[in-house]
């Protein structure tokens, strides 16, 4: 009985998250990038565990071909400064379009 009740509370737990609609938080740092960049695929997921204050974004923007990969992380971060400061976690990837 307790490996039902245990297997039921994980399950719902996932399945809550995987059918969610997106965070207002990740809903709002999206729209700053897809507004600042020529983003070809973008991912913005709270992997906080529900505080949003900790996020992975994933972009992959024109904007990003010739630049090194620090000089795109620094772009990312500049978008999202006033995000960033009240964050205690970010974690970025990002491509250029030209790969």
């Amino acid at each position: 009985m307790l490996r039902l009740l245990l297997r039921q509370r994980f399950q719902s737990a996932q399945i809550c998250r995987y059918f969610s609609s997106t965070t207002p938080n990740e809903s709002s740092i999206k729209k700053k990038l897809e507004e600042s960049l020529k983003v070809e695929s973008i991912n913005v997921q709270d992997i906080s565990g529900g505080c949003g204050a900790m996020f992975q974004i994933y972009v992959q923007a024109e904007d990003f071909n010739g630049l090194r990969t620090l000089q795109q992380h620094k772009l990312i971060k500049n978008i999202l400064k006033d995000d960033v400061a009240n964050m205690h976690g970010l974690t970025i990837k990002t491509e250029p379009t030209n790969r």
